[in-house]
């Protein structure tokens, strides 16, 4: 297949996040991580103090250990169980109906008996408990049902369901209906029902009336496995509201009629079996019994010729391998028209039986020339001791012509005989899944999922027979079977279409059983995207090569993302995760098979980061181990237009926490959340970091993406007595007592072609301690870390399971970003400066001295070495450590302190006092004019009051 994938649109740029690696534990369980590809890094719950990641998870065939997921960065790693159950992709219980119809058997008498027979397999139930299945019948309104118990190792049982024969003799059957129907899947039919019998049933009428329609249902509940004999233990859930899953309709057995034109010699031979015809040509027919038989009941082979053949001689001959089975061939003495001859031939590996025919040319036709005429019956039995329990052999047949002008070629066919040691009454194929996820296309790895044939006799015991069937997938474009039917498998070369039920048969004679399979296969092209799709060179970062001095370009993160899809019975695509919103990442599956179209202008590094050579345009390709073409492209455009470098984003590692929820929507995806501590609790314990470029296009990479340019990054502590950074090319950061904040401050040292170059991630100690001569600093950051060493309440504690890590205050509180730098105004240097010189920290506290000889800068010193975040406190601000006020000891700095704090409680008091006079002069304010207005009211009253008597008197 050819395949011309176009290019990729544009995706938003990825979301900055921790650099975890997520593996699941046990290794038998797989995981495929899952993205919403349509959302931005808005919508991401990822940051650089965090990862998190949405996981499809596989279970591994047969009873799989509760799986856990792990996460390690550098030397830490925490794992944590999955509490939510994990359900598989494929539902629990799966059905197979023993017989195409409805069986039935005479006992004499004028009614016979009617069943239908069929095998249950519970996935994965292989404990010592097992599961009640109940088999339902239905016809019309009418129901009968028997049940089983699962059982160890393989978690299968069979029902055996005797069925009214009223249902079949009180009516006659339109025998049109009768048929076998193509099996459904009862994972995708169900229906509940409330009266006992499904509403589909209660009001059908006519012909489908005459059907049987079988469905199933499990209790829910364990079945008692210490009575004797064990039955079910019914649950608390009434019949009306019990489930029921729709498996097929069944029909009763049609009674072949024999044909009129079978000679007495071929009913001798074939001894009233059901036989099969194969025609080697024109002139030569087969008679025979495919079985299976029981050893001791040989299998008759009629070898017949067509009266007009007109052939002179002719050889038949039969190869069947040596030690298999015994052949006795009987010559039919009333032949009339040839002369036989047996001959028999033993090999080393083969015993070939030839039958040579000579025409009796002396007689006169006396037959119709369209009749056949037995020529040779052959009896064939096993050999007990070439097998177990059943056997198939397989036999080829041809002839030979000859004339007297023109010999033609040999024609041929194969034919097979099954034998076994007891009475099987149908075969069921099982499979601890139903589903394969075909990453073959991929990986060009096949996925294979084993599958186990079992026979069932009449008592329902069970054998494995899978030895003994012939098998053959009915398309092989979608998934294969090996020759030996023990295994199904993708192996990549398929068409690419998936299906939601592709079929794969077997079969032991005239007994057939198969299975349903859901092939997923990945959506063509796969959306290839880069975290950067312009890279451009950095400014001021340059370096020698082979071809001189070159600049340093920006690094792109490659991924791969697919959904993974099928096609159902109307040519409807369904995807795996139910929705078309989710995306499967194959970044990892197809890390092998990336390829740059133009490896001059960019090529590929480690964990397929993409890196810019020179400028120019071109194209990362996903090609195909097993198609032609490309399955997936993006373009990527290196440039020279510099981009200026930022900051550098630094997250301080001292452990790892993580939790893991269960997707309401999807049963088998967790999301997992890895979150990094920054806090120390012993002393000398040390710590790692995480850190990224950051420039000013809005993008930013790993610093570990550079690894194959020569650069130094330098670490310095600004506060010793807190945490320590040993010298040295493997720097450690070390804790030394109570503290915290931005006290780990970064520096990355690179080279410029005008001056010595670094000729490798690390400097000489002598150039370290000159501050590095011909290195350059392109940028610089600090990271938040914080020391409790005499705060037991912030230590983890462990959890009641004992899984992961809990800490009794909001972890969140400790991660702060260190974009808002609270010590950036202090960096006062040149930034155009392309020489840094001396120790970093004792350039910074030197700028901060005083002309009086430095006491601020010691002081400010002592203040970051006892500055401490808390988790109550501001994050963008420095507090003190309350055991270090108390330790005393600080000399002249104390003093300074308290004479500090008396200016503070001066200013206080003077506070205090202000605003006392101020609400004084309010009070006032607002109640004076209120007694100046009632004294004017009182005295106006009074003169009043006075006035009225002088009148009366007058």
């Amino acid at each position: 297949m050819e395949i011309n994938a176009p290019p990729s649109h544009p995706q938003p740029p990825l979301p900055l996040s921790l650099p975890v690696q997520m593996n699941v534990v046990p290794p038998s369980w797989q995981h495929l991580p899952l993205s919403q590809a349509n959302l931005g890094p808005l919508f991401s719950n990822s940051s650089p103090f965090s990862f998190s990641q949405s996981l499809l998870m596989v279970p591994p065939a047969g009873q799989a250990p509760k799986p856990g997921l792990q996460a390690s960065f550098g030397p830490y790693s925490v794992t944590q169980l999955v509490s939510e159950p994990v359900l598989a992709l494929s539902p629990p219980l799966s059905v197979s109906v023993l017989s195409g119809r409805v069986e039935r058997e005479r006992d004499g008498g004028v009614r016979g008996r009617y069943r239908v027979r069929a095998l249950f397999h519970l996935r994965g139930g292989t404990g010592p408990q097992g599961t009640c299945v109940t088999l339902h019948a239905f016809r019309e309104t009418q129901e009968h049902k028997a049940s089983c118990i699962t059982q160890p190792p393989l978690g299968v049982c069979t029902v055996t369901l005797a069925l009214p024969s009223d249902w079949f003799e009180d009516e006659h059957l339109d025998q049109s209906y009768l048929g076998v129907n193509k099996r459904f899947r009862h994972a995708h039919h169900h229906h509940r029902y409330r009266t006992g019998v499904p509403g589909a049933l209660r009001y059908q009428r006519g012909p489908t009336g005459e059907q049987i329609q079988l469905y199933y249902s499990s209790f829910g509940t364990v079945a008692n496995m210490k009575l004797t004999p064990p039955r079910c233990v019914e649950d608390q859930l009434s019949q009306s509201q019990r489930q029921l899953f729709y498996i097929r309709a069944v029909w009763l057995r049609e009674e072949k009629k024999k044909e009129g034109n079978r000679t007495k010699e071929e009913e001798t031979c074939l001894n009233g079996q059901e036989e099969e015809e194969l025609s080697l040509d024109s002139h030569v027919l087969i008679r025979y019994h495919r079985g299976p038989v029981r050893i001791g009941q040989p299998v008759g082979i009629s070898v017949n010729l067509r009266a007009n053949f007109s052939a002179e001689f002719v050889i038949i001959r039969l190869k069947v391998k040596r030690g298999l089975v015994s052949m006795v061939a009987q010559r039919t003495l009333t032949s009339d028209l040839w002369a036989v001859t047996l001959e028999r031939t033993q090999g080393a590996k083969h015993d070939i039986i030839s039958i040579i025919c000579h025409k009796q040319t002396t007689l006169k036709h006396t037959h119709h020339p369209s009749l056949l005429q037995q020529v040779v019956c052959l009896s064939v039995d096993g050999l007990r001791r070439s097998f177990g329990v059943a056997m198939t052999v397989s036999a080829h047949w041809w002839v030979e012509y000859s004339g007297r002008s023109n010999p033609q070629s040999p024609h041929g066919a194969a034919v097979s005989f099954s034998f076994a040691d007891r009475h099987i009454v149908g075969i069921a194929p099982i499979t601890q899944s139903d589903t394969i996820i075909n990453t073959a296309i991929l990986t060009s790895k096949p996925v294979s999922l084993p599958v186990l044939v079992l026979a069932v006799g009449h008592d329902g015991k069970m054998s494995d027979v899978t030895a003994a069937v012939t098998c053959q997938s009915t398309n092989e474009h979608i998934v294969k079977v090996s020759s030996d039917c023990s295994t199904l498998f993708v192996d990549g070369s398929e068409s690419g279409v998936g299906s939601t039920c592709v079929g794969v048969e077997f079969l032991l004679g005239t007994l057939s059983g198969s299975v349903c399979l859901s092939v997923w296969a990945p959506s063509v092209p796969l959306r290839v995207s880069l975290s950067d799709p312009v890279l451009n060179a950095i400014e001021g970062w340059n370096h020698f090569t082979e071809h001189g001095c070159s600049s340093v370009f920006q690094r792109s993160v490659v991924q791969v993302l697919t959904q993974f899809t099928a096609q159902d019975s109307q040519g409807r695509t369904a995807h795996l995760m139910g929705s078309s919103d989710w995306f499967v990442d194959v970044t990892e599956q197809v890390r092998n098979w990336l390829r740059v179209e133009d490896p001059r202008v960019a090529f590929l590094g480690k964990q397929s980061i993409l890196i810019g050579s020179q400028p120019g345009k071109t194209s990362v390709h996903v090609i195909s181990g097993q198609w032609d073409g490309v399955l997936g492209s993006c373009d990527v455009t290196v440039t020279s237009d510099p981009v200026t470098p930022g900051d550098l984003s630094v997250q301080v590692v001292s452990g790892l926490g993580m939790s893991i929820t269960a997707s309401p929507a999807h049963p088998s995806v967790v999301t997992t959340t890895v979150t990094a501590y920054n806090v120390l609790y012993n002393h000398e314990e040390e710590a790692s970091i995480s850190v990224w470029l950051q420039f000013s296009d809005d993008t930013s990479s790993l610093l570990s993406s550079f690894s194959g340019v020569p650069f130094f990054l330098r670490l310095s502590s600004l506060a010793e007595t807190v945490v320590l950074v040993t010298p040295g090319p493997a720097q450690r950061i070390v804790a030394q007592g109570d503290g915290g904040g931005p006290l780990l401050r970064a520096e990355l040292l690179v080279s410029t072609c005008d001056d010595q170059p670094i000729t490798s991630n690390s400097l000489a100690e002598d150039d370290r301690e000159r501050g590095g001569a011909g290195t350059r600093r392109l940028a610089r950051g600090s990271g938040w870390i914080r020391v409790n060493l005499d705060l037991d309440l912030l230590e983890p504690i462990g959890n009641e399971h004992g899984e992961g890590e809990e800490f009794e205050f909001d972890i969140s509180d400790t991660l702060i970003e260190s974009d808002g730098d609270v010590y950036t105004s202090h960096f006062d240097e040149d930034p155009d400066e392309e020489v840094v010189n001396g120790n970093v920290t004792v350039n910074y506290y030197d700028n901060r001295n005083t002309p009086d000889g430095g006491k601020e800068g010691t002081a400010n010193q002592n203040n970051l070495e006892r500055a401490v975040l808390m988790p109550s406190h501001e994050e963008s601000a420095v507090y003190f450590s309350p055991s270090q006020e108390r330790g005393g000891g600080w000399g002249k700095d104390r003093e300074q302190e308290e004479k500090l704090g008396e200016q503070e409680l001066e200013v206080g008091v003077g506070a205090v006092l202000a605003l006392l006079s101020l609400s004084t002069i309010l009070f006032l304010a607002n109640c004076l004019p209120c007694a100046l207005r009632e004294r004017r009211r009182s005295r106006r009253s009074s003169a009043t009051t006075q006035q009225e008597p002088e009148r009366g008197e007058v």
